[in-house]
């Protein structure tokens, strides 16, 4: 008796066997292992040639369809895509229909906008596009911005606003030292100088000069506000409920916080949304400002991730990138804060609306500094930076959850980082502020303290960025404590002014209630309450907050270098030899955001006399 021909799946040959071995009975009943298969062309199927018609005809099919599909794969995703798209089509249209002006109405609208730009990238080559288009009107467009911008400076700022020139004198100033102590001024390229200027007046003339554009940054930060509270169930389940108390803590109130954001922007990254974001808005840096990919790439990202973060998604160009575009990434990490941070500050009391709209305009303006400030010297290898991408192939997330937990394990290091810092530069500055006492108090000088002095070092800065000059003093204490403390902690002090400003108005509007001052603190007559630190303008509060919105305090220089040189040791020396110019230029750009929001801004509010 025959029996069909098979192979054992575990023998060392991996020869076919031929049509016309055969074996026996006996051969079969002495065989060890008892796994067997049919020799066919695909050999995942264990069909055996005595099978029935039924089986052999399912398999047939099996192998027809899996044949087809991998043929034509492409076709039939081109096709369910297309209906997928169609069937969201039907629903957008119907529910523009049903309900159309609600808050759902216009997140559906964005995400229908958001969709057709990705489709649109997908079938059009743009940077060819892009390129003839910038080569044909280049020059128009530059003639048009500019014309733009002086009539509108003149006719509706200077004209009507005239606290708003010195802030339009400020930047001029600062594009002329910028230039004067540039590293090849003869080799500065314009280009993207302009147009990140362009940028930065479009934007600050959106969320402060139309109604539109505030309503959709109020709206944002509202957004963003709302998913801040969110991380308190967790921290009230961790901490409990004292985390909530008054006077509870800074850990208490932002450590929640700055997990959940940070578990949120990796759930983000592993699903290709941050991914997506980022290379569109890196792609429009590159293609407005004429940017190398790397380096407007790293600008885009440092808008949701940090420091230390962002130059990772770039590390194997770092080697050939060249010293202007070694430059603008350290730069850019220094003149923009991430996703968590935002979240933190915001949880600390500065206004959310402003502060996204100084991290988004922080990126063109850390660019065009840079630019200015490091200039391109040698032909940028474009061809060893294309297709750059963010997410890690080799990364072994292995789902959401995964991600989640990545996120969350990461911030670890992020809180204690922060904390830890917090604590000492908090207690190093009460340390400076007794000694300067003490040295003050020989001198006859009462209450000397670090803030005080900051105050008449960094009043030019604060002038020149247009802030009302009874506020000049308060804000340059603030840029000195973010300069040579943290962020946070001048965030901090933000906080509590902006509060100060809101009881002070409740007290006088609402109350008809009196006050004066007492030194730099101001007091309730009615109910003889003390707002400690006194208030600034709501216009002050605005500036100040563009002006902070970067993590260039002097500590960040240890971590930019501790990121960098380890990513890339063959270039240490010129990230050693940029990083302090890195550093200024990164506070330079968010001085120069503050002063186009110093240009933009319109008091809306009865100010309060000072």
């Amino acid at each position: 008796m025959e029996v069909p021909n098979y192979k054992d799946v575990n023998a060392d040959s991996q020869q076919p066997p031929r049509e016309e071995d055969h074996v026996t009975d006996k051969d079969t009943e002495l065989r060890l292992e008892p796994l067997l298969v049919v020799d066919s062309p695909d050999t995942d199927h264990y069909v055996t040639d005595d099978s029935g018609c039924c089986v052999r005809g399912v398999a047939a099919v099996e192998q027809w369809v899996g044949v087809t599909y991998t043929k034509h794969r492409r076709d039939i995703l081109f096709v369910l895509r297309s209906v997928l798209l169609l069937v969201y089509l039907m629903y957008f249209a119907y529910c523009m229909k049903v309900r159309f002006g609600d808050e759902g109405s216009y997140i559906l609208v964005g995400v229908t906008v958001g969709l057709a730009i990705y489709i649109a990238s997908a079938f059009c080559d743009k940077w060819k596009c892009f390129q003839m288009f910038t080569s044909v009107c280049s020059g128009l467009l530059y003639a048009v911005s500019t014309l733009a911008l002086v009539i509108y400076l003149g006719v509706d700022i200077i004209t009507k606003h005239h606290r708003n020139a010195q802030a339009i004198l400020g930047i001029a100033t600062i594009v002329f030292i910028c230039f004067l102590f540039s590293h090849s001024p003869s080799k500065v390229n314009w280009h993207p100088v302009f147009w990140g200027l362009i940028i930065q007046f479009v934007f600050a003339s959106l969320v402060l000069r139309t109604e539109v554009g505030y309503s959709a940054f109020k709206w944002m930060g509202n957004v963003v506000n709302t998913v801040v509270n969110l991380s308190d169930r967790g921290s009230k389940f961790v901490l409990g409920a004292s985390f909530e108390t008054k006077g509870a803590g800074f850990f208490f109130s932002t450590a929640g916080v700055i997990v959940f954001f940070n578990a949120m922007i990796f759930v983000l990254d592993y699903v290709g949304v941050l991914e997506f974001i980022v290379l569109r808005i890196g792609g429009a840096l590159a293609f407005c400002l004429g940017t190398g990919p790397v380096e407007s790439v790293v600008s885009a990202a440092n808008i949701f991730i940090g420091l230390s973060e962002a130059p990772l998604l770039v590390r194997p160009y770092l080697h050939s990138v060249t010293r202007s575009e070694l430059h603008a990434i350290m730069t850019c990490g220094f003149a923009s804060i991430s996703g968590a941070f935002m979240a933190m500050f915001i949880q600390a009391g500065a206004p959310a609306s402003h502060l996204l709209t100084a991290a988004v305009i922080s990126a063109p303006a850390a660019l065009a500094v840079s630019k200015l400030v490091c200039p391109e010297t040698r032909e940028v290898d474009l061809d060893s930076q294309r297709n750059v991408r963010m997410r890690d192939e080799n990364s072994d997330q292995k789902n959401v959850v995964h991600a989640c937990s990545d996120g969350a394990s990461f911030s670890i290091k992020l809180v204690a980082s922060i904390m830890v810092n917090m604590m000492a530069f908090v207690s190093a500055m009460n340390l400076v502020d007794h000694l300067l006492v003490w040295l003050g108090e020989r001198a006859g000088i009462e209450n000397l303290t670090f803030g005080y002095l900051c105050s008449y070092v960094m009043y030019p800065v604060s002038y020149s960025m247009g802030v009302e000059p009874a506020d000049c003093g308060a804000v340059g204490a603030l840029m000195g404590v973010k300069l040579f403390a943290t962020p946070f902690v001048a965030y901090v002090d933000l906080g509590k002014l902006i509060h100060n400003r809101r009881v002070l108005e409740e007290h006088v509007f609402t109350n008809n209630g009196t006050w004066h001052w007492t030194g730099s603190d101001v007091i309730l007559d009615d109910s003889n309450t003390t707002l400690v630190g006194g208030f600034m303008s709501e216009r002050s509060e605005v500036i100040i907050t563009y002006a902070m919105c970067g993590l260039s305090a002097f500590p960040a220089i240890g971590f930019c270098m501790g990121t960098l040189i380890p990513m890339c040791p063959r270039r240490k020396p010129d990230i050693v030899d940029l990083v302090i110019s890195a550093f200024v230029a990164g506070n330079v750009a968010n001085i120069m955001t503050a002063a186009i929001a110093g240009v933009m801004f319109s008091d809306t509010a009865i100010p309060l006399p000072h």
